[in-house]
């Protein structure tokens, strides 16, 4: 073999290996261009839902509106009393703002539903006895203040003396959970 055909040869290897290359690129090219239209459709596909469940969304915001709205504003209200000591705190400062005379006065905290949006609860068990009309106020005036507050049972008897009222009281109070029992349990 003489130098003529050794570099053809070379040349014939240099070409096939450029055509091998150029062959590789071009499938590499193709690749990316099914990967990059599959890509396409999926966020095309994306947006579509998207919007759909934007859509979707703007009904739903729409259709809750005036519950949206009744719940914020209760929630100022639900959220007023965060543990159980405010809870007795505010029931024993509304009774002394008013001056009434306590008999008895028994607190404790019960569980709900782990599955309620309120899961703790307080019951005061009040036995207050007073001028009826102070009595009265009282009660009206703490169901404005604490407008969460239900009353589960109210037993009136006559007081002692003339216009005096005995009123055995049942109240239950909601308590949101404070940042302190948040931070605890996680």
């Amino acid at each position: 073999m003489n130098n003529k055909h050794l570099a053809c040869l070379v040349v014939g290897l240099l070409v096939a290996a450029v055509l091998q290359w150029t062959n590789l690129s071009h499938q590499k090219l193709r690749d990316a261009q099914d990967l990059e239209a599959l890509s396409r459709s999926s966020y095309d596909n994306a947006v579509i839902a998207r919007v759909a469940e934007q859509r979707k969304m703007v009904i739903l915001k729409n259709k809750t509106k005036n519950k949206r709205d009744y719940l914020s504003e209760w929630t100022p209200h639900i959220n007023q009393i965060k543990n159980a000591q405010v809870g007795e705190a505010l029931i024993n400062m509304k009774i002394k703002e008013s001056k009434i005379i306590t008999l008895s006065q028994v607190f404790d905290t019960f569980d709900r539903e782990k599955e309620s949006a309120i899961t703790r609860g307080l019951n005061a068990q009040l036995v207050l006895e007073d001028d009826y009309v102070k009595v009265f106020n009282w009660l009206a005036n703490f169901e404005a203040s604490v407008p969460a507050a239900r009353v589960s049972s109210c037993k009136l008897t006559k007081g002692q003396s003339g216009n005096d009222l005995r009123m055995d009281l049942l109240l239950k109070l909601p308590i949101t959970k404070d940042e302190g029992e948040k931070k605890s349990k996680v």
